[in-house]
Parts: C-alpha cells; sequence; structure tokens
C-alpha cells in the first residue's frame, strides 16, 4: 500500500517534474493564452508533456493549474469555468502519474495585490482560492502547492483558504526569492529567508519551498536551501528555474541545460533538499538527468551510515 506523502518525503529525496508553463507554448500555446484551459479543451496535450514526465522519472506532478483560480481566469473571461478546469487537470496528472505517484495541486499567485495595495480583498482571494481548491481535491490530488508567492499576506490567505476546504490536507509553501544589488535573497516585497521560514512555521505549512526568481542560478538554490535548512527541519522542495530567460529571435530561451543543473543536484541533496524538481525552462530531458542522479545518491547512501534526505553531507563529493 503507499505511503501517505508526508510519510514518503520524510525518509527519501523525492523527484519533482519541470516547467509546464514553457512546454505549453513549445505545444503551441500562443503569447497570452491561458494553458490552464487546455486542461478542458485540449487535454491530450497536457497529458502529453505531464506522461513525458512520469517517464523522465519524477515521483511527484504538479497539476496544470498554476494561473486557474477564478480571479486569475477573469483575466481570460473564464471564471465560471475554475471548478471544471482544476477538476480536470487533477484527474489529467493522477491518470498519468497512477496510483504509485503523488500529485500536487497547483495554486499560484492570482496576479494582483491585496487591500490597501491593491483592489482585492483578502475575503475575495480566500472565497477564489476555496473554489480551486475544491475541485483540486475533488479530484483526488495527494496535497496543495502554494509557490512562486512574494507577499506573505496572499499566502497565509490561500493556506488559510485551503484548510477551510480540508483541514489536514498536506501543504507546501514557496516562495519566489530574487537577487537584490546588496546580495542576499528578498522577495519581489522585500522578504528575506530568515522572515519568510518563520511565517512559513507559523502558518505550519508542512512543506517549505523556494521556487523561480530572478537573478538566481541552480547554484543559488543550493545557498536558499542551506539557509532554510538552518531555521527548520522540515522538508523542503526546491524546483529552480533552467537559468534566466532571454529572448532569441522573439523566442524565450533558457541557457542552462539538463547537463549543466544536474551538477548542482548533489549539492542540493547534501543541503537538505526534500524534492527536487524545476521551474521555468526545465524539461523532461532535465528531469531524467535529475532521476538519475538522485539514484545514485540513494544507492550511495544505502550503503553509507548516517544517510538522510535532510543531510547526506558526502553528496558533494560523490558525482
Amino acid at each position: 500500500m503507499r505511503e501517505p506523502f508526508l510519510e514518503a518525503v520524510a525518509h527519501r529525496v523525492f523527484l519533482g517534474d519541470g516547467a509546464m508553463g514553457t512546454q505549453l507554448i513549445e505545444a503551441g500555446l500562443p503569447a497570452g493564452g491561458c494553458g490552464d484551459e487546455w486542461n478542458i479543451s485540449k487535454p491530450d496535450l497536457v497529458r502529453n508533456i505531464q506522461s513525458a514526465y512520469v517517464a523522465a522519472g519524477c515521483d511527484v506532478l504538479l497539476t496544470n493549474t498554476f494561473g486557474a483560480s477564478p480571479l486569475a481566469l477573469a483575466r481570460h473571461g473564464l471564471t465560471d469555468k475554475a471548478y471544471e478546469i482544476n477538476l480536470a487537470a487533477a484527474r489529467i496528472a493522477r491518470d498519468c502519474i497512477g496510483p504509485a505517484g503523488y500529485v500536487l495541486g497547483d495554486i499560484g499567485p492570482f496576479g494582483g495585490f491585496l487591500a490597501p495595495l491593491g483592489n482585492t480583498s483578502r475575503r475575495e482571494l480566500e472565497e477564489a482560492c476555496a473554489v480551486q481548491a475544491t475541485a483540486l481535491l475533488d479530484g483526488g490530488v495527494d496535497g496543495v502547492i502554494i509557490e512562486t508567492i512574494t507577499a506573505l499576506e496572499e499566502l497565509a490567505a490561500v493556506v488559510h483558504a485551503v484548510r477551510r476546504c480540508r483541514p489536514h490536507t498536506p501543504l507546501i509553501g514557496s516562495l519566489t526569492f530574487d537577487r537584490p544589488a546588496d546580495g542576499g535573497f528578498r522577495t519581489m516585497t522585500g522578504v528575506d529567508v530568515t522572515d519568510a521560514v518563520d511565517f512559513l512555521l507559523q502558518l505550519n505549512v508542512d512543506v517549505l519551498g523556494c521556487n523561480c526568481g530572478t537573478g538566481l542560478h541552480v547554484g543559488d538554490y543550493v545557498q536558499l536551501v542551506e539557509q532554510y535548512r538552518r531555521l527548520t527541519d522540515r522538508p523542503i522542495m526546491v524546483q529552480p528555474n533552467a537559468g534566466q530567460p532571454r529572448l532569441d529571435r522573439g523566442r524565450i530561451v533558457y541557457d542552462e541545460t539538463p547537463q549543466m543543473m544536474v551538477e548542482a543536484v548533489p549539492a542540493l541533496i547534501a543541503a537538505g533538499a526534500s524534492i527536487i524538481g524545476g521551474c521555468c525552462g526545465t524539461t523532461p530531458q532535465h528531469i531524467q538527468l535529475f532521476r538519475r542522479t538522485i539514484d545514485q545518491a540513494a544507492k550511495v547512501g544505502e550503503r553509507a551510515a548516517g544517510f538522510s534526505p535532510r543531510g547526506f553531507s558526502d553528496a558533494k563529493s560523490l558525482f
């Protein structure tokens, strides 16, 4: 019988999937198009992307719902389709990974600011996220990831909304950091790592994460995980971009190849990462190499006393 998600992630390093948005663009999504809507209009294309990640060896699939809250879908005139889109996404992901794998319902930022900086009230955000979370949970996800968040008050509102729907749902809170000119890491709203981790712990999320970000390369995520691990013993999920995006003849490209990114995977394991996946620009080819490296680390760890997914001190020297 399959272990519950949080029990499983407590004793081995999990492999997440890679980017969805950039893969949808590769599949033909036009600029400004709604990739979340493809869950109901072009489900086979979404299934093809997620099946490729499963074939690459991921343990966890994120649903194709990053922008599928009613507030975000309103920009495409699709508010009334929110439940249907999210339910379909959860079912597609579950079908792709099968009963042995894990599915995380993906909730991204709603694309605005809460009052008084913006026009959206916390109550409006919570109600919108409750619709999304209900559909994802009805579709059979194993947990919910709230990712690419820069404002703590938005994170708190989404966590509260999910817990209203189902109190004991495993939750991952993943913040996005940038590299400011004065060094270190801060979110767009000025939150540093210490304050971010403290807030995540106050919210009592089960897994603390970091993903995406401006000015960051995969090596920066090793430092982020190290800083997280000094502040918490809870599982840590990391999803770096494949470098920084750049325009090449009107097309957005990412320069960190699978071979470049996989070099940092042993260091991420050594730093204490519990779930390693990819964000913008990563592909099934990246995930396939991550799989090989994580498996190699696990085999060496089985032969070496003291292996733990939260602190494999010799991992950097293994590859």
